[in-house]
């Protein structure tokens, strides 16, 4: 059987975060060579710090824009099928170049959909926009949103097919996937990993923590410079909450293994399946998250976790008391997160459901 050759476009770090990570663990997957698929990759990443959803585009991203889709030109006589991995912004933009490009060429596409508020985004476009965006959405051959709320949201408010709309999740490296469970207790220990944004509910895990005599919590990631002086003023005389600053995306599992709970109050308007969430999972470390937009898809309270309202440090702490006066519950938690990050891995999501699209649209079956 003839090798097919496949052409990825999207973000890898720098700088390191959900969309970027996960772009990196696609294109490192095992599964491309054993299905004979030869991967070329066009980073479109800014290469900047973190940076917001509404963030306003400047004039240099209009030239990585035009860069990137000059790339996408080079690239497209030599490729039999074409992976665009994205935010929503970038879809209805830059993204929207490409479709046309790839349609012309005959090549079928992919899209990849960051986050879980596409929909939304494009329905606040202008009338005219809004059209041209939904129509050409109908063409492409897959869209695989990141989350079920984005999927059912694609299918009634754009009037997506829903043949063409499969839930891609994020997912973790089978590596990482360990096979026994450690059960523990729980002693205080937290820890929150991501972007150190307000969006992520920084200030609501600090208000939470600063006076407890049991909770703590330490704080990994890169610091939007908007929050840098806050967050210096609002940890200054806590001694509970500290920042410890930037760590390689492959170290994130061994880090959670040294704490008793993850803490994700995010409000983060962006906010699909934070993979951080599915590496607590993996590393059977129970975690407190915001009932905020998809997360309760991956966190059942009271089954893989515990849920909180955004904005509510005093919910986040009563939540934390109940970890520590319920070892029976902590310990079910992490059991049932355990079990249910099986369903997350690198087989079942790239292999089993992106890989068969790409071999189903290039003809060559599974």
């Amino acid at each position: 059987m003839k090798q097919k050759k496949a052409l990825l476009i999207g973000p890898v770090p720098p700088p390191i975060g959900g969309d970027t990570v996960l772009t990196a663990n696609v294109l490192a997957s095992r599964f491309w060579d054993e299905r004979d698929i030869e991967l070329s990759h066009i980073d479109t990443s800014p290469r900047a710090g973190v940076r917001l959803p509404d963030e306003h585009l400047s004039f240099s991203d209009a030239v990585r824009g035009f860069r990137i889709v000059w790339r996408v030109l080079a690239h497209l006589g030599g490729t039999d099928i074409v992976l665009l991995w994205a935010n929503s912004r970038f879809v209805y933009t830059v993204g929207l170049l490409i479709i046309v490009l790839t349609r012309i060429t005959g090549k079928p596409i992919i899209i990849k959909v960051f986050g879980a508020f596409l929909a939304k985004r494009v329905s606040e476009l202008p009338a005219l926009w809004r059209r041209l965006v939904v129509g050409l959405l109908g063409r492409v051959d897959y869209i695989l949103p990141e989350t079920g709320l984005l999927a059912g949201e694609l299918q009634r408010e754009l009037g997506l097919p829903a043949g063409r709309v499969v839930p891609l999740p994020n997912f973790l490296p089978d590596r990482s996937l360990i096979d026994d469970l450690e059960v523990r207790d729980y002693t205080g220990r937290c820890v929150f990993i991501g972007q150190v944004k307000r969006e992520k509910g920084i200030f609501e895990i600090i208000d939470a923590v600063k006076e407890s005599t049991l909770h703590r919590c330490d704080l990994y990631g890169p610091i939007l410079e908007r929050d840098v002086a806050q967050l210096e003023k609002r940890l200054a005389g806590v001694e509970n909450v500290t920042y410890r600053g930037l760590i390689d995306p492959d170290e994130v599992q061994a880090i959670l293994r040294k704490y008793d709970a993850l803490l994700l109050p995010t409000f983060h308007v962006g906010e699909g399946y934070p993979a951080v969430i599915l590496q607590a999972f993996a590393a059977g470390v129970p975690v407190i998250a915001s009932d905020w937009m998809s997360i309760p898809e991956l966190v059942v309270h009271g089954v893989r976790g515990l849920l909180v309202p955004t904005h509510s440090p005093q919910e986040l702490r009563e939540a934390l008391d109940r970890f520590a006066s319920d070892p029976e519950l902590y310990r079910e938690v992490a059991r049932n997160a355990f079990e249910h990050v099986r369903s997350f891995s690198e087989r079942a999501v790239v292999r089993d459901v992106l890989i068969a699209k790409v071999m189903e649209l290039c003809g060559a079956g599974v």
